[in-house]
């Protein structure tokens, strides 16, 4: 039996699967997200009600988080407060007695889109999750692409001296694509905003960030996810990115993401199959 998880800052999807290839059972939970050690007892609980006892060969999983190199401790998170600077990995190795393997959430989901979803046949492709932030991941022939910090494309400067960021940044990405932000300038939630006029100046943004991400990252094709994405005009996207992308004659495709919530368990099979 293999066990795959996905811990966000509100909930934690958590499955098994048989063949390492296709998902058996699901169970969605709430996140802990100041308790690691309440967070790490309610994972093991859960795995160890969906196993029914068998022994579990393997576990892979997205945690939203930025890892030290070897990917074992969470440095920075903008969500699981309680989760920093503590023995994840070691620990999940210990109360699961199974080899783990960890990466960020949205770099997860990326190569569950690349290898199972939207970007399937291509070499190249680059994920954004336009949802409360902004995250992403460069995925190269069905791998992550080599990386010594992570990627942080929601943190790239757009606007010099713009707004505050909950980084502690100013000008970011998401500050002013990404859902929180959304909520915090406009007072209300994205889904409950029905300006088009705000939508264009978002969905303007939008298109430069993506300027950004293809120029830097040269993609066959960008894969847009996030709930933030149901709001957005995709053909005004590639409308306002043909107007800031002037050094590409033939930019890459611009597609939405097809896995939805279960991107990330996908990706974590993935990657068990790889190691």
């Amino acid at each position: 039996m293999y066990l795959v998880f996905d811990i966000g800052g509100t909930n934690m999807r958590i499955a098994t699967s048989s063949d390492g290839k296709t998902l058996k059972e699901t169970r969605i939970v709430p996140t802990p997200a100041d308790d690691f050690e309440q967070g790490i007892k309610l994972l093991t609980q859960t795995a160890n009600e969906l196993c029914a006892g068998e022994k579990i060969e393997a576990v892979s999983g997205g945690i939203a988080v930025v890892f030290n190199k070897d990917k074992s401790i969470a440095t920075h998170t903008s969500h699981l407060h309680g989760w920093v600077n503590k023995p994840l990995k070691e620990t999940l190795q210990s109360n699961l007695n199974s080899p783990v393997h960890l990466e960020n959430d949205t770099a997860m989901a990326g190569l569950g889109e690349a290898t199972s979803g939207a970007g399937i046949g291509k070499s190249i492709v680059a994920y954004l999750t336009i949802s409360t932030g902004i995250g992403g991941v460069r995925v190269v022939d069905q791998k992550i692409d080599k990386n010594s910090l992570g990627f942080e494309p929601g943190h790239q400067i757009i606007v010099i001296d713009g707004v505050l960021c909950h980084c502690g940044g100013k000008g970011h990405f998401e500050a002013y694509v990404g859902g929180y932000y959304l909520g915090r300038d406009y007072h209300q939630k994205g889904q409950d905003i029905t300006d088009q006029a705000i939508w264009d100046k978002v969905t303007k943004y939008l298109a430069i960030g993506l300027n950004n991400t293809i120029v830097h990252w040269s993609p066959d094709v960008v894969i847009l996810g996030g709930a933030v994405m149901k709001s957005i005009s995709l053909d005004k996207v590639k409308s306002y990115l043909k107007d800031v992308l002037t050094i590409f004659p033939n930019p890459p495709d611009i597609v939405p993401a097809k896995l939805g919530d279960l991107a990330g368990l996908y990706g974590a099979l993935q990657l068990l199959s790889q190691n």
